[in-house]
């Protein structure tokens, strides 16, 4: 009987007692007619209904990325098993050199400065509702998803 109940007790705490919390590993390249691009933001939006957290992630020079579930600190990088919606962002460069000339000391404004405010995509694809990407993912498995994302797309297209 001990043992049986120390067994459970195992198992609980490596399944993470049922509440869903779990992650698993979320991983591709995102790349803009068929050439990788560096430096863009990735969003996992939960479909409505889904029992997922926002996921997110950013792209190397390669185009690769690994998302993080929003409860990081709790639970470790990935994202939950479920349904997703996926939006990304990508943007000029910016220049902190332009809020210094200015004078600010701000470093929440440099923080924005650094961000350029073209979108070097359609911004159709920032917003997970409207980008047509979406992504299934798997309890335990490896989850690989490669979005190639076209120049001049527009939302029914």
């Amino acid at each position: 009987m001990r043992t049986a109940f120390v067994a459970a007790s195992l198992l609980a705490l490596f399944t993470g007692c049922g509440d869903g919390l779990g992650v698993s590993p979320v991983t591709g390249t995102i790349s803009l007619d068929g050439k990788p691009i560096a430096g863009a933001t990735i969003t996992f939006q939960p479909i409505e209904g889904g029992t997922g957290m926002p996921a997110v992630g950013r792209s190397d020079d390669s185009g690769t990325y690994t998302v993080t579930d929003m409860r990081a600190e709790e639970i470790g990088s990935g994202a939950a098993a479920g349904e997703y919606k996926v939006g990304v962002m990508w943007y000029e460069p910016g220049s902190t050199d332009t809020i210094a000339a200015e004078g600010s000391s701000d470093s929440t404004a440099d923080a924005r400065k650094a961000v350029g405010d073209k979108s070097l995509l359609p911004m159709a694809y920032q917003n997970a509702n409207t980008s047509g990407l979406t992504a299934s993912v798997k309890a335990g498995d490896p989850n690989i998803f490669d979005f190639d994302l076209k120049s001049d797309y527009k939302p029914g297209k």
